[in-house]
């Protein structure tokens, strides 16, 4: 007999599925990466390895035949960076067209609850922006979502997690009705009237829970089994799909009268490159749960429609899945790093930081000023201006946002001044503190996005940021060479500056 609706156990299996805009901003083009080897570079290798993999997932039979294969992108949970779709689209289309696929038939499957979420736009740690940054970062989110699935999301993730209340304000603003959060980062839960402090990550995760928040809105949020995920991503649970399928129902324990939801968060990546066949575990995983009788897979968007939070949590603000000290790993020499390089630091974190705060500040005020002379409404202009990102004519755009009567120069000035702007969110990717070294590929990224904002400003508004910037990058250090901040931008960004950098966004 099927238990009653109310008192049914779910399981729901979630991906974080992310790539860096590695494309130089300055040619458009991803270079060749040595360390991606045989591959030319880190996004054909995840791509072949993970990406790729996971729309066909083989499940062997008991002879090694292959016996059935999936898109395991039907069937799991998963949120995509609008950074690594727009390099799928234009460079693997098949997989991209998948995954995109997948989506439309999961909400079939899923009672019109499909498995993606949408993702901040460009991974940046929003409690460390400023109240603007985080508010286009979750709209051109959105925006990207709507353009490819074709849909309103109902969830978003939150880049590394980090979460403080003024970020899911904006998400409940842009109409988002929950995210995703590690069991550690939550404070406390209304229990009978009485806050009760959660004490290292023990908070019941099999169900959902409403964070209230300024002038009475809330958000739901889902805090993911924690010691399971590790399981999953360290720990060697995907060396057997039958036994990740067995643990997934194994931790919901007897059934308690109430519906429970298993669930667990990893980096979708955990799927073929951080494991090899991983696609094939977790495909064998998918085909186990959905054979089980006792448990039913899942969305959370499906979850929390039929079953709405009945408990109240508080968050604990800064903090993120992947910093013991909350997001200092993404401005501090706070410890946390690869564990390959025990003997570096990571001072240059801090010093990287205030140098592009110091440029995006002084881009502020040019901005405001200039903007106010080209544009209608400049910061609202920013927030739509992810529309001309993916593919509105940018005449079209400026027919609506622009000061009526401007000539073609000034036109062409309010598409610098948001291109600026563009180059100066994608500056803050977090991948630029990440890792072990200011002189790594990554670091390198967000230096050439800043290069590209103030070679902009220089082309475009005739005023030089570069000096005070380098002054900041200076005080950097690598650990490979003793480099300086200052030299590792010189040595990485400045040659490939051409000497005409041309209009950012063609008129059409």
């Amino acid at each position: 007999m099927t238990p009653a609706l109310s008192q049914r156990s779910y399981v729901c299996i979630h991906g974080h599925w992310y790539q860096p805009p590695r494309e130089n901003p300055f040619t458009g083009v991803v270079g060749h990466q040595p360390s991606a080897a045989p591959f030319d570079n880190w996004n054909e290798r995840i791509t072949a390895e993970c990406y790729e993999p996971n729309t066909q997932a083989r499940i062997l039979g008991e002879d090694g035949s292959i016996r059935r294969v999936i898109n395991n992108y039907e069937y799991v949970s998963s949120d995509w960076g609008p950074t690594l779709l727009t390099w799928l689209e234009s460079h693997h289309p098949d997989t991209y067209a998948a995954i995109v696929a997948a989506d439309r038939a999961s909400l079939a499957r899923f009672a019109g609850h499909g498995v993606a979420m949408a993702q901040a736009y460009n991974h940046t740690i929003l409690p460390l922006s400023n109240r603007r940054d985080k508010r286009t970062q979750v709209l051109w989110g959105k925006a990207d979502f709507v353009h490819r699935f074709g849909r309103e999301p109902e969830g978003m993730w939150l880049p590394e997690t980090a979460v403080d209340l003024e970020t899911l304000e904006l998400m409940a603003d842009a109409g988002i009705q929950f995210t995703v959060l590690s069991p550690y980062q939550a404070a406390s839960v209304l229990d009978e009237g009485t806050w009760i402090d959660v004490v290292g990550g023990s908070i019941d995760t099999t169900v959902p829970y409403e964070v209230q928040l300024f002038g009475g809105r809330k958000i739901g949020v889902f805090f993911y089994n924690g010691p399971l995920s590790q399981e999953i991503a360290f720990n060697g649970l995907l060396e057997d799909g039958t036994l990740l399928a067995k643990r997934l129902v194994q931790v919901l324990g007897e059934p308690n009268g109430r519906p429970r939801l298993s669930h667990v968060a990893t980096d979708g990546e955990t799927y073929g490159h951080h494991h090899r066949h991983g696609e094939m575990a977790l495909a064998r995983a998918v085909e186990e749960l959905e054979a089980d009788p006792v448990v039913e897979l899942t969305t959370y968007g499906r979850f929390l429609a039929e079953h709405p939070p009945t408990r109240v949590a508080r968050i604990i603000e800064g903090t993120s899945w992947s910093c013991a000290h909350g997001l200092d790993r993404w401005r501090a020499d706070c410890g946390c790093a690869t564990g390959q390089h025990p003997d570096w630091n990571q001072e240059w974190r801090r010093h990287l930081r205030d140098a592009l705060d110091h440029v995006r500040d002084q881009l502020i005020v040019d901005f405001e000023s200039r903007g106010a002379m080209v544009l209608r409404d400049p910061w609202d202009a920013r927030d739509r201006y992810i529309e001309v990102i993916l593919g509105r004519s940018a005449e079209s755009f400026l027919d609506e946002h622009g000061r009526a009567g401007a000539n073609a120069e000034r036109r062409r000035l309010a598409l610098e001044l948001l291109e600026i702007q563009h180059r100066a969110l994608l500056m803050y990717t977090s991948c630029g503190w990440f890792f072990d070294d200011i002189g790594g590929l990554e670091s390198v990224f967000v230096l050439r996005q800043a290069g590209r904002a103030i070679a902009l400003v220089r082309e475009a508004l005739d005023t030089d940021l570069e000096p005070g910037f380098l002054q900041i990058l200076d005080l950097a250090r690598s650990n490979q060479d003793g480099r300086s901040g200052r030299d590792v931008y010189m040595d990485s960004v400045d040659p490939h500056m051409p000497d005409d950098l041309g209009t950012p966004v063609t008129l059409k």
